[in-house]
């Protein structure tokens, strides 16, 4: 069972942040029979940069910063339990826009 978003949320925010706005299912329990969603926005360059800054000095600290600037619902609930804490880092983290580039010929 998912406990969703209301559409009038999910309206309100794709108003504010469009494309940037993201949906992520977090596991509620450890058999996933119950599952929160929760809405994010795509990392901006400065958010990105601050976790990079202390990704490895202090992971927890890294994951904090993800969650805390790119989660719009559920923040409190999220950073109260490390099972979604942990699980919405991960999610935001697979956010991040990286493309993949190639080598031209000079």
């Amino acid at each position: 069972m998912i406990r969703k978003v209301s559409e009038e949320v999910k309206a309100s925010f794709k108003k504010e942040h469009g494309d940037k706005l993201k949906s992520l299912i977090l596991p509620m329990d450890d058999n996933g029979a119950e599952e929160l969603e929760v809405l994010a926005i795509v990392p901006t360059r400065n958010v990105v940069g601050q976790y990079l800054k202390f990704l490895n000095q202090d992971p927890k600290k890294a994951q904090e910063i993800l969650v805390k600037a790119c989660l719009v619902t559920n923040k409190e609930e999220v950073l109260a339990d490390d099972g979604l804490f942990y699980a919405a880092a991960s999610l935001i983290g697979e956010l991040i826009p990286i493309r993949q580039g190639k080598f031209g010929t000079v």
